[in-house]
């Protein structure tokens, strides 16, 4: 059991960077929803552009406010923290998978800010012994079901087929600058 006083913090930070994370996406510059729609080639209107952000809003608030329930457990923040390393990682690779002039994807430099938060996480975890191999695993197993489970409500909203993803992103790969 963890207690949560000494996981607070982290569990503000990731609030303060996924609220960041929103605004960098959609805002700065052109947007990673427009990235996005580019590449599965489909036209988003302003309206499904703003419901999109309902099924992720949603997610973010499980990932931050679940943590603060079950405050002695560490499995809720793990879930956290592995999304904040799937993030870092998405964005990152998604400089090849859009063929990007510039390094640089909008929502870049906070989701490389949730990457560090979280190996700082696991380093303190680790070095305080307070979560197992398998808090691991159910953590990282939460995050991606519950990650899979938005993104098919994202895809189902604009008209498409979540299997087609896939096929979208391998040719998006395939493509030559």
């Amino acid at each position: 059991m963890v207690s949560f006083k000494c996981l607070f913090i982290f569990v503000l930070v990731y609030i303060f960077l996924f609220i960041l994370h929103e605004w960098e996406e959609g805002k700065y510059p052109g947007g990673f929803i427009e990235m996005i729609s580019s590449m599965i080639e489909i036209d988003v209107s302003e309206e499904q552009k703003k419901a999109s952000r309902i099924p992720t809003g949603i997610l973010l608030l499980l990932f931050t406010i679940v943590p603060f329930c079950f405050d002695n457990y560490v499995i809720p923040i793990l879930v956290t923290a592995f999304l904040g390393i799937f993030e870092g990682f998405v964005h990152i690779f998604g400089i090849k998978l859009f063929h990007r002039k510039v390094p640089y994807t909008p929502g870049l430099l906070t989701a490389e800010l949730e990457l560090i938060t979280s190996i700082v996480l696991f380093v303190y975890l680790t070095k305080n012994h307070l979560a197992t191999g398998s808090d691991y695993l159910f953590g990282v197993l939460i995050m991606v079901s519950c990650f899979m489970i938005m993104q098919k409500t994202l895809t189902m909203s604009i008209g498409m087929k979540y299997s087609d993803l896939p096929k979208k992103l391998k040719k998006q790969l395939a493509k030559k600058n």
